[in-house]
């Protein structure tokens, strides 16, 4: 384990320096909000060297273990004690100077100190920000494969993130919400406040999907949205940016080509007439034939022989018996 920097001091001394230390924290509980416990000392002590300086820290998917990481390029998993949750969940107070020891400790190649560690949504990856402008994605089925082992291991992260042609360090980086993709942000190096750009990888196969350049701003933190793809970005002009998928175009139009700005469409004025051909219209119409005259007759109403037959007969019955007997 590493250990931090012990001072060039006496035992006495450093003795008095760490009872001045647990007295404040002493001191210090009745003025707290909520209780805290510690998974790391937060002494120096010649006695125990197994203090870590840790950066920063993050739950993992189920809340049982705790990702950290060193000033000294170092990443820790801690087992979160059931006893230290249940204290801190009944609301008593727990032993300030109580550590425990990580149950895996993995030494990252460069030995770079790491300001963010992000866990994925589904709990199968682990991202490591780092000062040397490198993203470095761990799996977690591997990092437990050495749980327990005593001594700090060497596992190669599955993929190295890095811009190519800048070296920008990245000022934050998140995971999509269903963990296949990897988002970072980082700003324009050497001149800061230019613009920042978005990159996007694939947790499956490595490579850079996207890439997306911003606003005349600084980015200072970045979210993927938890159930859709958008992407929320805090700038240093005081704005959110919201990113949303690119629409392929090219899916409904196969010759359509993406610019890099919008351009102003001028129509002609007869762009859009419709214009008749001459030549067409008088084809047309001397291929068709004349039309013959002939005389409608709308007076004369010509009648069938049911028509004529059924009245006949019925007149020529009612006529019949009309007729006295003696004329008969």
């Amino acid at each position: 384990y590493e250990s931090l920097p012990s001072p060039p001091e006496s035992s006495t001394s450093a003795k008095a320096k760490d009872a001045d230390t647990l007295d404040m924290l002493k001191d210090d509980e009745p003025r707290r909000v909520g209780n805290i416990a510690y998974l790391t000392d937060p002494l120096q002590s010649k006695e125990n060297n197994s203090s870590y300086f840790i950066t920063c820290a993050a739950f993992g998917k189920n809340g049982d273990e705790v990702y950290a990481a060193t000033k000294c390029g170092s990443l820790l998993v801690f087992r979160t004690p059931p006893s230290t949750i249940q204290a801190l969940q009944n609301g008593k107070r727990t032993d300030a100077t109580t550590c425990a020891k990580p149950s895996v400790c993995i030494k990252v190649p460069g030995a770079a100190a790491a300001w963010q560690i992000v866990v994925s949504k589904n709990g199968k990856h682990v991202l490591f920000n780092s000062a040397d402008c490198a993203l470095r994605l761990y799996d977690v089925d591997e990092i437990f494969k050495h749980d327990g082992e005593p001594n700090p291991t060497n596992i190669p992260p599955r993929f190295v993130f890095q811009d190519t042609l800048s070296r920008s360090p990245w000022a934050c980086a998140d995971f999509s919400a269903d963990g296949e993709y990897v988002v970072g942000g980082c700003n324009s190096y050497p001149q800061p406040g230019d613009n920042y750009r978005l990159f996007m990888w694939s947790t499956i196969t490595g490579e850079l999907v996207d890439q997306l350049k911003g606003p005349h701003a600084s980015l200072y933190s970045l979210s993927c949205h938890p159930t859709r793809s958008f992407i929320a970005v805090g700038s240093s002009d005081g704005v959110i940016d919201v990113w949303s998928p690119r629409v392929q175009w090219t899916a409904f139009a196969p010759d359509f080509q993406a610019r890099v700005c919008n351009v102003l469409y001028e129509e002609e004025e007869d762009e859009f007439d419709i214009v008749v051909d001459s030549n067409e219209e008088n084809t047309a119409s001397e291929d068709k034939e004349p039309p013959e005259e002939e005389t409608v007759d709308i007076i004369t109403v010509e009648k069938t022989a049911a028509e004529v037959t059924f009245p006949v007969r019925v007149l020529k019955l009612f006529s019949e018996k009309s007729k006295p007997k003696s004329e008969m």
